[in-house]
C-alpha cells in the first residue's frame, strides 16, 4: 500500500500518485454502486450456486470495504450498506452447505417431473397410513373413482364384464340349471298328459285362465303333495338341510331359508314380543295354490311347502319328524354354526315328509272319443307326407329345368297355395308346361312365371340357326366341345348366307365351326347343269324367234331342266335358269339390246308351253355386248354366230 511522505505535500513526486491511487479506488467504487443497488438485500448464495451477476454484486461489496479501509475521506462520500459485509461473508461459509441442500429442494420443487418421483415413492405409504387413521380419504375418493369407473365401463364394457364374471357366472349357471331342470320337468308332465281328451281340456283351461299346463295338470291329477322341505336352524336362520320331490321347482333354497327366516322374526318381533323364548311365529301361509307349514323345535323348525289341500294328520306327522331329528342330532344342533356335513345324515328323515296322494281315478271316457284326435292326427300326417312328397317333385322339376339349355330358373316358392317358380326362357327352349307334364305335376298346382331372353347356349345358337337357315338334309349341325359344328354338303348360296348370319350372332356367342362343311358335287346336278347352259338357240338376222330347226333344242332345255329340277329337289334346294339374248354388232346398238330382249322373251314362253314354270325363268338382254367372237369387218354369215339366246343356271333355297 502506497502513502505520502512524511514531509507534507510541497513534494510534488508524491502528491500526484496519492491522488491518482484514491481516484482509482474512487473510480472502481462508484462503478459498482449500481451493482450494490440493485439487489442488497439478504445473504449472498454459496459460490458454487452464483451466477455471473451476483458474484459481480459480491466484489463490488468488498471493493466498497477496501475503500473505506484505504480512504477515510472516500469512505464518508460512499453510500451505506446495510449489514455487515463480514458478517455476511462469515454467514456464506457456515451456512453454504444448507443453503446448498435448501437449493436443491427448491429445484425439486420447480420440476414437475422430479417432484412427481419424489411424491410416487412415498404414495403408496401414505394411502395406507390415511386409510388406517380414519375414513376420510376413501370419502374423499368415492366420488373420483365413482366417476372413473364409469367412464372405464363406457370405453371398455368388456373389462367390468371379465371382473364380474367370476362372481356372477356361477350364480348365474346355477339359476339357469335349477330354470331348465323345472321347464323339462313341467314338459314331461304336459307330454305326460296331452295326448287324451282330458289333456285337450285341461289345456283349454290353461289357455283361460293363463295359468301353466303343467300346473293344471298337477292341480287337477293330485289331491296334496308336499313339493319342499326346509330345516332351518332357528337361532341363526340358516338353512340346514333342504329336500324337494322330483318335480318340483324352487329358486335357492339358501335364499329361501334366509327370507323364512327374516318373516318368522318379524312376526315374533311384530305381534308376540311378549312370548319368552322366541316362541310363536307363522303356522300356515297360502300362497296361491301353494301351502306353507311350519313346525317349531327347540333349535331348528321346520317348512313344507305343500300344493293342494292337506289332511291335518300331515301337522302330526311333520312334527313327528321334527321332534326325531331333535332327539337324534341336538347336541349338533345346538353347537351348529353352519356347516351342516358335522350333522350327519339329515336328508332322510326329510325326505319321509315328502308326502303325495293322488286322486282317484275319474270316470274314463268312452274309447271311442280316441278315433277324433286320431283321425284328425291322420288327415295331417297324410296332409303333410303329400305335401313333402309333392315338395320333392316340385324340385325334381326345377332341377330338370335348370338342366335344359335357355332356362333360368330364378325362384321357387310356395304362395297362396300354389308353387311359384320364375325365370327366362329362350323362345327355343324347352317348354315348362311340357317338361312339367313329363313330371306328373298338375299345373294348377305349380304356375311358371317366364320372361323371353336370347340365350347364348351352343345348344340353343344351334337351333337358332337351324330355324333361321332352313339346311338342306345334307348339312347337320351338332354341338362339340362348347362351339357349332356344320358339316355335310350345300351349295355355295346357303354356306354364304349361313356365314353371314353367324357374324350378325351378339358378343358372346359360341363358334360357329363351318370347316365340316363342302360344296354339293352331285354329278347329275353338274352334267345337267352343264348340258343346259352348253345349249344355244341360233336365230336369223333381225329376227326374234328362233331359226328353222331350233325346236328341238327347244325341246331338250325344256326336258333337261325338269330333271334338273328333281335332282335339286331330292339335294334340298331350288333351281332357276336365267335367259340371256343376244345379237350381232350389226346396226343400231339400242335396237340389237331390244331385239335381244325379245329373243329371250320369245324362249322363256317355250319353255313355259313346255311345261316349265315361267316364275323359274328370268331373262336379261346382252346385246352385242357379249360375243362368242368379234365379227366387225367379216363377212355377214359369219355374224349369225352371235345371234343367239342362252341359259344359266342358278342354284337358291
Amino acid at each position: 500500500m502506497l502513502a505520502p511522505p512524511a514531509n507534507g505535500p510541497e513534494h510534488s513526486g508524491w502528491a500526484t500518485p496519492t491522488f491518482e491511487w484514491n481516484n482509482v479506488v474512487g473510480d472502481m467504487v462508484i462503478s459498482t454502486i449500481s451493482l450494490v443497488d440493485r439487489d442488497n438485500s439478504g445473504p449472498p448464495d454459496p459460490p458454487q450456486l452464483q451466477a455471473d451477476g451476483v458474484r459481480a454484486k459480491r466484489l463490488a461489496v468488498l471493493l466498497l470495504e477496501l475503500a473505506r479501509s484505504l480512504n477515510s475521506d472516500v469512505a464518508a462520500a460512499l453510500p451505506k450498506l446495510e449489514g455487515d459485509p463480514k458478517l455476511e461473508a462469515l454467514r456464506s461459509v457456515i451456512l453454504a452447505e444448507d443453503r446448498v441442500a435448501i437449493a436443491k429442494l427448491q429445484q425439486k420443487f420447480d420440476d414437475p417431473r422430479q417432484f412427481a418421483e419424489a411424491i410416487s415413492s412415498v404414495l403408496a405409504d401414505a394411502f395406507a397410513l390415511a386409510g388406517s387413521n380414519d375414513e376420510r380419504l376413501a370419502n374423499v375418493l368415492a366420488p373420483t373413482l365413482e366417476r372413473a369407473t364409469q367412464a372405464s365401463i363406457r370405453r371398455n364394457p368388456g373389462t367390468m364384464v371379465g371382473i364380474l364374471y367370476p362372481l356372477m357366472g356361477p350364480a348365474i349357471r346355477k339359476s339357469m340349471a335349477e330354470s331348465l331342470d323345472g321347464t323339462l320337468q313341467r314338459l314331461n308332465q304336459a307330454f305326460k298328459h296331452s295326448f287324451s281328451w282330458q289333456g285337450l281340456h285341461w289345456r283349454l283351461e290353461a289357455l283361460r285362465s293363463g295359468s301353466n299346463f303343467g300346473d293344471v295338470v298337477l292341480k287337477h291329477t293330485v289331491e296334496y303333495r308336499v313339493e319342499h322341505v326346509f330345516l332351518i336352524h332357528r337361532k341363526t336362520g340358516l338353512l340346514i338341510e333342504h329336500v324337494a320331490a322330483p318335480e318340483a321347482t324352487a329358486q335357492d333354497p339358501q335364499l329361501v331359508s334366509g327370507m323364512l327366516a327374516a318373516i318368522q322374526d318379524f312376526v315374533r318381533d311384530s305381534f308376540e314380543g311378549n312370548q319368552k323364548d322366541g316362541a310363536g311365529g307363522i303356522d300356515t301361509l297360502r300362497l296361491g295354490d301353494l301351502l306353507l307349514w311350519c313346525e317349531e323345535g327347540p333349535f331348528a323348525f321346520l317348512a313344507a311347502v305343500i300344493r293342494g289341500n292337506p289332511p291335518e294328520s300331515l301337522h302330526r306327522e311333520l312334527r313327528e319328524s321334527l321332534s326325531q331329528i331333535h332327539d337324534q342330532f341336538r347336541n349338533p344342533l345346538e353347537e351348529f354354526q353352519g356347516d351342516s356335513g358335522t350333522l350327519g345324515d339329515l336328508a332322510t328323515p326329510l325326505e319321509n315328509c315328502l308326502k303325495e296322494k293322488e286322486r282317484p281315478p275319474e270316470t274314463q271316457l268312452s274309447p271311442w272319443l280316441w278315433r277324433i284326435p286320431l283321425a284328425l292326427l291322420l288327415v295331417i300326417g297324410a296332409w303333410m307326407i303329400q305335401r313333402t312328397i309333392y315338395g320333392y317333385r316340385v324340385e325334381s322339376y326345377v332341377e330338370r329345368l335348370r338342366e335344359e339349355p335357355g332356362v333360368v330358373v330364378t325362384d321357387t316358392e310356395y304362395r297362396n297355395g300354389r308353387w311359384q317358380v320364375s325365370g327366362l326362357r329362350d323362345p327355343l327352349a324347352a317348354d315348362p308346361a311340357v317338361v312339367l307334364s313329363q313330371s306328373g305335376l298338375n299345373s294348377k298346382h305349380v304356375v311358371g312365371h317366364w320372361e323371353s331372353y336370347q340365350a347364348l347356349d351352343p345348344a340353343i345358337v344351334s337351333r337358332r340357326l337351324a330355324a333361321s337357315l332352313h339346311p338342306p338334309p345334307s348339312v347337320s349341325l351338332s354341338v362339340n366341345g362348347g362351339a357349332v359344328q356344320v358339316s355335310g354338303s350345300a351349295p355355295e348360296y346357303w354356306a354364304e348366307r349361313a356365314k353371314l348370319l353367324v357374324a350378325a350372332l351378339p358378343s358372346g356367342s359360341p363358334k360357329v365351326d363351318f370347316s365340316g362343311l363342302t360344296d354339293v358335287q352331285d354329278p347329275e346336278f353338274i352334267r345337267l347343269r352343264d348340258a343346259i347352259q352348253g345349249q344355244i338357240i341360233r336365230f336369223d338376222s333381225n329376227a326374234d324367234r328362233p331359226a328353222a330347226g331350233q325346236n328341238a333344242a327347244v325341246d331338250a332345255v325344256a326336258d333337261e331342266f325338269r330333271q334338273l329340277m328333281r335332282v335339286a329337289n331330292r339335294l334340298g334346294f331350288s333351281v332357276h335358269a336365267m335367259i340371256s339374248g343376244h345379237a350381232d354388232a350389226n346396226g343400231n346398238e339400242t335396237a340389237n339390246l331390244s331385239l335381244s330382249a325379245a329373243r329371250a322373251e320369245v324362249v322363256r314362253s317355250m319353255l313355259k308351253a313346255r311345261g316349265i314354270a315361267p316364275e323359274l325363268l328370268s331373262v336379261r338382254s346382252a346385246g352385242p355386248l357379249e360375243p362368242l367372237q368379234d365379227l366387225r369387218g367379216r363377212p355377214m354369215p359369219s355374224a349369225a354366230i352371235n345371234r343367239r339366246v342362252t341359259f344359266t343356271v342358278i342354284d337358291s333355297e
